[in-house]
């Protein structure tokens, strides 16, 4: 039986994040200061959350508005191309909860992201840190990755080895606002959700499985007054997370609104623009000023997505610089506003060489990126999360089954199984396969529909 791909996937880490000192940054050429005028176009129905109200049978969500007037927050705008950007260009995880704490009397195993956890009380389990601490971003500013040099950052909590705890941007954005026309409810704009919860997809991921996270080990999990059951432990996350572009109105199609609370979205409709708006850059040396260009329009299939209910296929955007007003950055009165090429780099070796970016990038991310974000509706692929009912997310595994289909493939069962390779941990999965598919995020994907597709996928 035949499957859709999980709506989204995983850019992996590097073996380390790319890093230069702020003089290195800044001797990469000419400074500009300035801005570009930018449009957002929406290539599918898009949605950023404002006011929910809720109703006896469904939510309505409304765009998000300041003033009276819709618009997509700069913070949104930002945060879309900041995760781009961290991923393209190894860098820091500037965005991650610390601290998933095992909680009391449920089936969870704890971790923190980037440092050791000790759950100090009942099975005892020392989780690793699941993001290398190598990308935990860094106070002391010594070296920055691409991201916080453009971007800036804030890291919080309270100062301790170091007083500089923030960083200022060299980039800002405007809001993004939106005619009045350009919103409206439809009847097929709707978002599956249960009792007010987003019914999966949300940000909790679980070290008690091998979907977020890379197999390490399968334990006897033994539960009051049923059979033991084998859990799948993981150690260190499976990358960052991006999402599919697809048809939402096709997908949700898929998503029983029986089963469901359905929230209503007021959204900005498909091939409706955003008034002009402004990011400003305020010294960029040249090489960065053209990488900035091309997070923001990435070549001609790659496209972003932001706003809420992108794993239904809302908020796949375009983004496009109509203007590039800038002027050198040098000693004396500052030399007159002049407009400056908009064109992207093309994303072979040479022509980042040519430019001075190829080594600010991760190939492999971009690959990667290319896969998850390439615009490509006559495709027609949709993308689905496994739905909890038998075989998918709902179905347990017996200790006893896990056990006979180890011996099929002589393997060894005795609790727990420690996995010593990504090869060991997909031959475990695949054994099971006809019992529970969703067990390995990536063996799950691979045997998807349409996921030979996806792989051919270029920048």
């Amino acid at each position: 039986m035949s499957h859709y791909p999980n709506p989204f996937d995983f850019v992996p880490f590097p073996s380390a994040p790319i890093l230069r000192t702020e003089d290195e940054f800044d001797n990469l050429g000419e400074k500009l200061s300035g801005y570009l005028d930018i449009e957002i176009k929406a290539l599918t129905p898009v949605h950023v959350m404002g006011r929910v109200e809720d109703g006896a049978t469904e939510r309505k969500s409304s765009f998000f508005r300041h003033s009276g007037l819709p618009c997509i927050p700069a913070s949104t705008i930002k945060g879309c191309l900041r995760a781009f950007t961290e991923a393209l260009t190894a860098g820091w995880v500037s965005r991650a909860n610390t601290n998933y704490p095992k909680e009391l009397g449920k089936r969870h195993v704890g971790f923190n992201a980037f440092e050791s956890y000790d759950p100090k009380r009942g099975k005892r389990r020392i989780s690793p840190p699941a993001i290398d601490p190598a990308f935990k971003p860094k106070a002391n500013f010594d070296k920055l990755d691409v991201a916080t040099y453009l971007f800036g950052t804030v890291i919080e909590g309270k100062p301790t080895e170091y007083e500089v705890q923030s960083r200022k941007s060299k980039v800002w954005v405007e809001d993004a606002y939106l005619p009045l026309e350009a919103i409206t409810f439809k009847e097929d704009w709707w978002a599956p959700d249960i009792g007010g919860g987003a019914f999966m997809g949300g940000a909790k991921p679980s070290a008690s499985n091998w979907w977020y996270f890379e197999p390490a080990e399968v334990w006897k999990r033994n539960l009051p007054g049923h059979a033991p059951v084998a859990e799948f432990v993981g150690e260190h996350f499976r990358g960052r997370k991006f999402y599919f572009h697809q048809n939402p109105v096709e997908c949700i199609q898929e998503y029983d609104p029986k089963k469901f609370h359905p929230v209503r979205l007021e959204c900005m409709a498909p091939a409706k623009t955003t008034l002009r708006f402004r990011i400003y850059l305020d010294g960029v040396p040249q090489p960065l000023f053209q990488l900035l260009k091309n997070i923001i329009r990435p070549g001609e299939h790659i496209r972003h997505k932001l706003g809420y209910a992108k794993a239904y296929g809302y908020g796949s955007i375009e983004f496009t610089i109509k203007s590039a007003n800038l002027r050198p950055v040098g000693l004396g009165i500052p030399e007159a506003l002049e407009l400056r090429d908009v064109s992207v780099v093309n994303w072979d070796m040479e022509s980042l060489a040519k430019y001075r970016i190829a080594e600010l990038i991760d190939r492999k991310a971009l690959t990667c990126l290319a896969r998850i974000l390439s615009w490509q509706p006559h495709e027609d692929l949709l993308f689905m999360y496994p739905q909890y009912r038998a075989h998918e997310f709902k179905q347990p595994i017996r200790y006893s089954e896990f056990g006979r289909k180890m011996a099929m493939i002589k393997m060894p069962a005795s609790a727990p199984v420690i996995i010593r390779s990504h090869q060991q941990g997909r031959t475990i999965a695949e054994a099971l396969w006809d019992l529970k598919r969703p067990i390995d995020f990536r063996l799950y994907q691979e045997k998807a529909e349409g996921w030979d597709i996806i792989m051919r996928r270029e920048p």
